[in-house]
């Protein structure tokens, strides 16, 4: 009795799973590409259906799914379980290939869906899987983030970038596969931005498929000044310029820099300065009687209100003059 139980059970939650999820939770993410939007809390089974093409409705078509045989006929139905996605291709009697369709699988939005992919950083806001970047404001920016230990193999299937800002642009993922660099290809950096930047990175690992959106942005958001090189040093005397990849002109891309002195055993995130100062000059003397001390600097925009730069630092080792 509780086998028979049991298998009843089995059998409604069976219908359950499959019947609530139909045709319309599969969408196209691209040609050739098919997403199976599925709850993998629980199991599913998905009737999909793939058409090889048109101009295929007199061929004798054969379906395939890594090495073996999956169908028959122009358009067929293959089932997939949980995250079971595949690349079904179709081929004539003769073995030639015609098309293909990758089925993937992505689990279907939800406050607590557990992300498989990428990982935030320990510093990061509470939906901040991806960081952006611009170092100027010519209209390109650069993104980063970090994969998950067990999804290191992912790779970035589609971005989808200014699609309901109108703007035009190119994007390229880093040979590292940790991050991309987008150039808007319409952008003058004299004008002001009226619409943010919205962008959405797909995630393929083996068939399952992750998205992650960043907040809509501006440029002028997210721009974050080069550290700055410290081009002379005579004496107690320091000499720098802009950074190369900062905007120009530089009169209308004006910079403040921030100056500070700490001992040469500190660091220069020490709380412990000697000296603390801003100045948009490009040399800066250092009255200090120690003969010992770290010269710090950093720069930020002197229009924007945005995080300084990293520091660039010098450590002074003044010898003693033999008489």
């Amino acid at each position: 009795m509780n086998m028979l139980l049991h298998h009843v059970l089995c059998l409604i939650f069976h219908v359950v799973s499959s019947s609530q999820y139909g045709t319309e939770t599969i969408e196209t993410l691209m040609p050739n590409v098919k997403v199976v939007k599925v709850d993998l809390r629980i199991f599913t089974e998905t009737q999909v259906p793939l058409l090889c093409g048109d101009s295929y409705q007199d061929t004798e078509v054969i379906w395939m799914k890594d090495s073996e045989r999956e169908g028959q006929g122009n358009q067929i139905q293959v089932t997939v379980e949980e995250m079971m996605g595949g690349n079904y291709s179709c081929h004539n009697t003769a073995g030639d290939y015609l098309n293909h369709t990758l089925v993937l699988v992505q689990d279907i939005p939800s406050p607590n869906r557990m992300r498989r992919v990428l990982e935030k950083s320990h510093d990061a806001d509470e939906d901040e899987y991806i960081r952006c970047l611009a170092k100027n404001y010519n209209g390109t920016f650069h993104c980063f983030w970090k994969k998950t230990t067990y999804r290191t193999s992912a790779v970035v299937a589609l971005v989808q970038v200014g699609q309901f800002s109108g703007r035009n642009f190119s994007c390229s993922v880093h040979s590292d596969g940790a991050g991309l660099t987008c150039e808007d290809l319409d952008s003058c950096s004299f004008a002001e931005e009226v619409s943010r930047i919205d962008l959405t990175v797909y995630f393929r690992s083996n068939y399952l498929l992750e998205d992650y959106t960043v907040t809509p942005f501006y440029i002028r958001e997210i721009v974050e000044t080069d550290k700055i090189h410290i081009t002379k040093v005579e004496g107690n005397t320091f000499q720098w310029g802009y950074p190369a990849t900062w905007s120009l002109p530089c009169s209308y891309y004006p910079l403040t820099f921030q100056v500070k002195v700490v001992h040469a055993r500190e660091s220069c995130d020490s709380e412990k300065w000697v000296l603390l100062k801003e100045t948009k000059e490009t040399k800066f003397t250092v009255i200090h009687s120690s003969k010992r001390y770290r010269f710090c600097l950093r720069a930020k925009d002197e229009l924007v209100d945005r995080p300084w730069c990293q520091w660039t630092d010098y450590e002074v080792k003044h010898q003693h003059k033999k008489h």
